[in-house]
């Protein structure tokens, strides 16, 4: 892991040491612009790093919204900031508030991104799922292939994730979603939506 910004050296770089790394923010743009989705939700929008990628991208696109959410009135402000100076506020939505308290109206998102703090996000992940388009794609930044499932010395067993509930276990032991995972220094676990469409073996 090298120091964020650090591109004389090999490896991953981050703007900081919270955000997603600078290449994730890369993947999610070109997701974005192969996806050509209409919505995209991301929860932990943060300083608005792994927003502004992802506008860039929907502008780049011509087409598509991001419904990004933060609770913390600092860093939604430095996003909003970051937003407006990069013009994508026609693409990027920045709410104020708790994600556990968001609610879409009538939308279904094609790409959801959540980045909150970490013992939130297995809660979120079964709140927002419903929300998920058929053929769409789900991640949790921060999460290992290990799922966060054991033990630590120190808090207990998943710190900091929690057991995993079992409305996650039931859909991808019923392929209602199909795991995958990136080794990236601070972990990416995402999940694809099966759609009717897609062949069957």
């Amino acid at each position: 892991w090298q120091n964020p910004l650090d591109s004389a050296k090999p490896g991953f770089t981050s703007f900081n040491d919270a955000g997603v790394e600078t290449e994730v923010g890369e993947f999610l743009y070109s997701m974005v612009r192969v996806l050509k989705p209409e919505h995209v939700l991301e929860t932990g929008t943060h300083i608005g790093v792994g927003a502004a990628y992802i506008g860039q991208a929907l502008k780049d696109n011509k087409q598509g919204l991001l419904d990004t959410i933060e609770f913390n009135p600092a860093n939604h402000h430095n996003a909003q900031n970051r937003i407006e100076k990069l013009e994508l506020v026609g693409q990027v939505t920045c709410h104020f508030g708790d994600a556990a308290t968001f609610l879409p109206v009538e939308v279904r998102y094609e790409l959801i991104l959540l980045d909150t703090e970490p013992q939130l996000r297995f809660a979120e992940f079964i709140k927002f799922v419903p929300y998920l388009a058929a053929g769409g794609f789900i991640f949790i930044h921060d999460l290992h292939r290990h799922m966060g499932q054991h033990d630590n010395a120190e808090h207990g067993f998943g710190w900091p994730f929690g057991r995993i509930p079992e409305e996650f276990t039931n859909a991808m032991a019923q392929f209602d979603l199909r795991p995958f995972h990136f080794s990236t220094p601070r972990g990416l676990t995402g999940f694809y939506k099966p759609h009717p469409e897609d062949y069957k073996w």
